[in-house]
């Protein structure tokens, strides 16, 4: 995990993931892309674009150091976390 980074400052995706209603989901997603790629609109693509695009976000996210894969899942720092979904942390 990043070196400035503490423990608290890391987000299991997963267990976050399970904590969100399901119907909720897709505008999560949406949410958390339009964080880490606001130069698109995420709002009117389609889910299943989401959803690719979602992965392809999260390994980009590993090999830049702001999110990391153990044993246990996939952790991404928790300033990434769009405001509106900070309370399923």
């Amino acid at each position: 995990m990043q070196d400035t980074a503490t423990p608290d400052d890391w987000i299991n995706w997963q267990h976050l993931e399970q904590r969100i209603p399901l119907d909720e989901l897709p505008g999560f997603h949406r949410a958390f892309l339009s964080t880490i790629r606001p130069d698109e609109d995420w709002d009117n693509t389609f889910l299943r674009k989401i959803q690719g695009k979602l992965q392809a976000t999260l390994k980009q996210l590993e090999r830049d150091g702001s999110a990391v894969s153990k044993d246990d899942g996939l952790y991404v720092l928790r300033r990434l976390i769009p405001d509106a979904y900070q309370q399923y942390l």
